[in-house]
This record gives structure tokens, sequence and C-alpha cells, in this order.
């Protein structure tokens, strides 16, 4: 379907999205979704007493389907668990689930034979190139889709109906294609979604003329993407129509970029954050907190020898989804690095968890000769105001390679200020500036801030 998609013409293109779309739309947003998204709200209200009765029963739940999976049931046996015993006993126990296990053995964790009706699969493409598939019941996709429409969407004053435009995954144009559109339209679900492999110098004013046009009450995509389009905005005065919010998604949000995003359109940026493994979802309230959705999974945060961390102390994320019972991902090792909040109350009201964002990829990790672990490097381009864009990449313990792609008047003054920092930031080490004109994207068009090629990294202690 993709290479028919790619070989078609524009308008022919242009009717299959709005096609695929409606599809999409029905499955979406049904009766089941709405109710949902009431039950997400009404939940808002609980105690964390009653979040971890909830999980409990959940995860009770999910070990029963989970003993009737070829994989689960060896693993069970492996660590002595019996059915008979408590759900929060039974998860210590467990060893990690890793990526490679789902992507060699998906359908061995499978607790059921035959797949209901109405089951599709979800890939997605990682970091090593080799796809995970994730099986999703109708069920469980309208659980997944309203938690987001409930506690992020709603969170920013705004609804799945609104207009909105995604700069997303979807390769929605041809990659040789050099003139506009560089969007298609979907009209059932009052969506654009535009392609973030086009935003080139000379298809950025095509880009702020679709935007002032369409004129999307919600923005979304990827923070890598958006700051692009913001910072040719901010730098030639080109701005496209206001946004009533911003919603950005799978990658880490860094701080230049929400600043240089929330200027261009004139509004807040209400980050999130999932996976298409649908065991993790936490979301900004009002106050800027990132509240992890306890319904949507139990969410641990690790050391390198599997303890768990302490308040403040960043470690991986593992986690366990509470919904999917035909695919369960327990204990499972997402790939990402995060901490919990010292203060976990929050002026919103709100019992949920509280984490200190995503901080990016558990092995993009980078050490200092003095064995410190550093993953945000923000601070760095602390008084450099110059850079379009950039990426650190760790080659040795006592060698970092800054790439960047150069606004206007970058200069060797900002090059000291570069370095400098990187002293102050990470220690005695050597910093060499690299100038290039753009940073490549991984396949699914993500943007990596951070590149750590340590081998010491891939530390296999909690394997």
């Amino acid at each position: 379907m993709d290479q028919l998609y790619q070989a078609a013409p524009v308008p022919m293109q242009q009717w299959m999205v709005a096609i695929y779309g409606y599809g999409w739309y029905h499955r979406r947003f049904s009766t089941h979704f709405h109710r949902l998204v009431s039950e997400y709200q009404a939940r808002e209200a609980w105690s964390c007493a009653q979040f971890s009765q909830y999980q409990e029963r959940q995860l009770a739940e999910v070990f029963k389907a989970a003993w009737n999976s070829p994989y689960y049931r060896q693993v069970f046996q492996e660590a002595g668990i019996r059915s008979d015993m408590a759900s929060f006993e039974t998860l210590q126990r467990l060893p990690l689930l890793t990526k490679e296990n789902l992507r060699i053995r998906p359908q061995d964790l499978l607790t059921q034979p035959k797949l209901p009706r109405g089951v599709i699969v979800h890939k997605s493409s990682g970091t090593t190139g080799t796809s995970t598939h994730i099986y999703y019941t109708r069920e469980f996709h309208a659980l997944e889709l309203a938690v987001a429409e409930a506690r992020n969407l709603h969170w920013a004053g705004v609804h799945f109906k609104d207009r909105r435009v995604m700069f997303g995954v979807r390769k929605v144009c041809n990659y040789d294609q050099g003139m506009p559109p560089f969007w298609r339209y979907s009209p059932a679900e009052n969506m654009a979604y535009a392609s973030i492999y086009h935003l080139s110098a000379d298809n950025l004013p095509h880009y702020m003329d679709f935007l002032r046009k369409y004129r999307p009450a919600i923005i979304m995509g990827y923070p890598s993407a958006l700051s692009t389009i913001a910072a040719y905005a901010l730098e030639h005065s080109d701005f496209p129509a206001p946004a009533n919010a911003i919603i950005t998604m799978s990658e880490t949000l860094e701080s230049r970029a929400r600043q240089t995003i929330e200027a261009a359109w004139q509004t807040r940026i209400w980050d999130r954050y999932g996976a298409v493994e649908g065991c993790i979802f936490a979301s900004q309230c009002e106050y800027g907190r990132y509240h992890v959705s306890p319904e949507i999974g139990l969410l641990e945060i690790l050391d390198r020898q599997g303890k768990p961390c302490l308040p403040g102390e960043m470690g991986e994320v593992v986690c366990t989804g509470l919904q999917n019972t035909l695919q369960p991902l327990i204990r499972y090792r997402i790939g990402d690095v995060a901490r919990w909040s010292e203060d976990q109350f929050c002026p919103c009201g709100r019992h949920m968890p509280l984490i200190e964002g995503i901080e990016g990829r558990y092995e993009d990790i980078c050490i200092t000769p003095d064995g410190r672990e550093i993953l945000r490097f923000d601070t760095v381009f602390k008084g450099v105001d110059t850079i379009k864009e950039s990426q650190i990449v760790q080659e040795r313990v006592d060698l970092f390679i800054i790439y960047v792609v150069p606004g206007l008047n970058f200069g060797p003054a900002d090059i000291d200020i570069l370095k400098k920092n990187m002293r102050m930031h990470v220690g005695n080490v050597q910093t060499k500036i690299e100038i290039v004109s753009n940073i490549p994207r991984s396949p699914s068009g993500k943007f990596r801030a951070v590149i750590s090629k340590l081998n010491q990294m891939r530390d296999s202690s909690v394997e």
C-alpha cells in the first residue's frame, strides 16, 4: 500500500488520505472512546490510595492473562511464580523484558491463539532499525487514545475535533517532490498531515503560507520539526497563524526548542510522553509538571543495578502495561531515562506521580572523566543564540563533538562560549565544534540531541 501511495500523483494521494482518515476516525472516536474519556477525567480526583488499588486490580488481570502466553508461562515457571501470589510481589520477582525479546518473539507474548476481530499491528522502528510489533485490539486502541484526549488535549483547553496539523512520522510526500503541497488533508479528522522531510530553506516559505491559510487551532508533532519552522519564522519575521495549543511528542523537548516554538506560534507547549507500546503516558498539566497516568502502566525508574532510584536520581524507565491483556508487556525496558520529581505535590491538585520529564535515550547517557552520568546539555548552549540546530556526540570519555547548524552571526565568540560551557558541564574534556548544513534524522524522522558512542554504556547488568 505504501508503494502504491508513493507512486500515485498528488490528487490520488489526497484521495487516499481522505479515505484512510475516514476509516481511522471511526475506529478511534467511537462511543466507547467518549465513555473512556469521561472515566479518565473522573479519576483525576482520585487519591494515591485509589490509584494504587486500581493498579493492583489491573495488574492481577494482566498476570491472569499472561499465564496463557508461551513466553510468560516459561518466565513465571523459571521465576517460581504461582498464580495465587499477590500482584506486586509477583512483579518484583520477574526479570525485565528487553526490546530484543519483543522484536524476535512478539507472537510468543500473545495470550490468545486466535487474534480477536479488529486487531491491528503497530510497528515501531526504534534506534536499531528492527521493528517491534505491538498488537492493538479495538478496546486497547480506544483506551490509548482516550488518555491522550483527557490528559493532554483537554488540559491544553482543546479538543480532538479542533482543526489540527501534524508534523510527525508519516511520509505524506515523495522524497523527490520539489514543489508544494507538502501536506495532505484528512477531512474526517479535521487534520492536515505535513511532511517533516521537506523542511528545507527553499520550502519553508511554502509551509508558512500553508499554516497561515489553514489556521490550525492545534499544532502537533516532533519538537525538532516544529523548532525548524519556528526558527525560520523568527529569523525572517515570517510567522504562521497563532495557535491555541502546541502538542509535542516523540522526542525530548529541549528548553531552547520550547522557547523558540512558543515564540513563533504565540502560545504554550503541552508536552506529552507516550509510546507505541502503550504501557506509559505522561503529560504536562497547567503548572508545567509531568504527571504519569497510573491507569496506563506501572512505572519503575531503576539504576544500573536494577534497584529503584530515589527521587531526583536519573535512571532507566521500566514499565508494565495495565491495559493490553492480548500482548502484555511486563517490566519492559522501553529504552528511556527519567527521574522522579523530588516534590510530589502539584498545585493542580492531581494525585498522579510526577516525573521530571523524559531525559532522553538510555543508550545515549554520556559519562564524564570523573564518572558522572549526563544526558541533558541545555546549559552548554547558555549565552549562544545563533544556532539553528545542534547535536552533541561523545566519541570517547574525554572527547565530545558538537555539530552545529549555524544561524546568522554565529562566529568564533560563540565557539569559545560553547567550549567554556562544556568544561563547566562535563569537566576537563576535549571539545570539537563541527559546522554542518544539517543534522541527519533517524529512519523515522526523529532527531537525537545527544549520541553516546561509548560501549560501556550498553551495561547489561539489569538484562
